[in-house]
């Protein structure tokens, strides 16, 4: 087991631009010791390329990206596959998957999401990580 990690997926890191105390949560975390992970797949969702982005970018350069290595894509489509075998009726996509992979792969920690049923679903057989609506 590694560290604790603190996920975040896109919805968040909008929401770290946008509210001052979620900010101070995070910053409590990595201050303790979490480590701070967006997976860079994440970007897609998160940056639109207009000016607008740039407090986007602030917070994803602050907190840095983190590559999905094969592995951790394969993780990914078997706990996509592991929801759908659960008799799910929505498949969650990809990069919630993603997601899900890195906050398994530490084996403790933290998922921030806007969607919080969908990754609770993907986490389901980890009871290491938590997945938290801020």
């Amino acid at each position: 087991m590694t560290d604790p990690v603190v996920v975040l997926d896109a919805g968040v890191i909008d929401r770290a631009t946008t509210n001052q105390e979620f900010r101070w949560v995070l910053h409590d975390l990595v201050s303790q010791g979490w480590t701070p992970v967006i997976p860079t797949v994440v970007l897609a969702e998160a940056i639109t390329g207009r000016p607008a982005d740039a407090p986007v970018n602030q917070v994803i350069n602050r907190l840095g990206t983190v590559d999905t290595d094969p592995a951790l894509a394969r993780h990914a489509g078997i706990l996509r596959f592991a929801v759908e075998r659960s008799g799910g009726r929505r498949i969650p996509g990809g990069i919630d998957a993603i997601v899900a992979a890195h906050a398994a792969a530490a084996g403790s920690g933290l998922v921030f999401t806007t969607d919080p049923s969908d990754l609770r679903r993907l986490l389901a057989d980890d009871p290491g990580v938590r997945v938290e609506k801020p």
